[in-house]
């Protein structure tokens, strides 16, 4: 005669089954999870590696058209369009002397800087230029911790300006070779802001008239702006021109910052 199992230890039984499908249910799901973030950060270092050759090869484009003084003048500024490969590719410059030079602006010039495109209140925004002021004089006479603004991230260890602050200000300022532009030069470079033409804005005329052409300049800020994926991508390039460098070509690098997201492709 062969045992006959009780109630219980078939429940006890269908209890470990459900619970081992549940588990594998779990790891299987938790595996797949894995692999598709995995597929996605692959994408986009694909997209990213894409954006970044598309975009340096269209800027080589652009200059080259610069310098032969063949560039679009339709959208009032220095900006070209171009197609390589896949990929459809929007090149804008901006002479550096249109965007305000944080390590020589006067206090004035920053406090409005601060007020209109950071939007703090008018006595945050002139005490913030007051600090911003006393910092780089301390760093002239060599107390202030460091070596100038090497970069524009260096606004940063002003106290008082913030990570938010510097992101809402990033398109407008410079660190080397820039300028005081007035108010209404400072809206034509906030026209020319990354996000603003990869949402399809259309950008005003240039400082000095409607369609008029800012004057060939010697350095530039260059953004090349590639849709790949699903986004659009920045490249940027700090240029000047006519300083000749070691790979050839009739410009130098000043510098070269990392490929970012900046906008939902169409």
């Amino acid at each position: 005669m062969r045992p006959v199992a009780g109630r219980g230890e078939r429940g006890v039984a269908l209890a470990v089954v459900v619970w081992f499908i549940a588990g594998m249910a779990l790891l299987v799901a938790g595996i797949v999870s894995r692999a598709t973030v995995d597929t996605r950060l692959a994408q986009a270092h694909l997209f990213r590696a894409q954006a970044e050759a598309a975009g340096d090869g269209a800027i080589r484009l652009f200059l080259g058209e610069l310098l032969e003084g063949r560039f679009n003048r339709a959208a009032g500024g220095l900006r070209s369009s171009y197609r390589l490969g896949d990929h459809e590719v929007t090149v804008v410059a901006v002479p550096a002397t249109a965007l305000l030079d944080l390590a020589s602006a006067p206090r004035g010039s920053l406090a409005a800087l601060f007020q209109r495109y950071g939007e703090l209140p008018r006595s945050e925004a002139e005490d913030l230029a007051g600090a911003v002021v006393e910092w780089r004089q301390r760093d002239r006479r060599g107390t202030g911790g460091g070596a100038g603004f090497n970069a524009v991230e260096d606004v940063l260890r002003v106290p008082g300006v913030t990570r938010s602050l510097l992101d809402s200000l990033r398109d407008l300022v410079t660190v080397a070779g820039g300028g005081v532009p007035n108010a209404a030069g400072l809206a034509w470079v906030a026209a020319q802001a990354p996000g603003r033409i990869a949402a399809g804005d259309a950008p005003p005329g240039a400082p000095g008239g409607r369609g008029a052409l800012p004057a060939l300049a010697n350095s530039y800020r260059i953004d090349a702006l590639v849709s790949a994926g699903e986004r659009v991508w920045l490249r940027r390039r700090w240029l000047s021109l006519g300083g000749g460098s070691s790979s050839g070509f009739p410009w130098a690098t000043q510098r070269v910052e990392a490929v970012r997201a900046v906008g939902v492709a169409p």
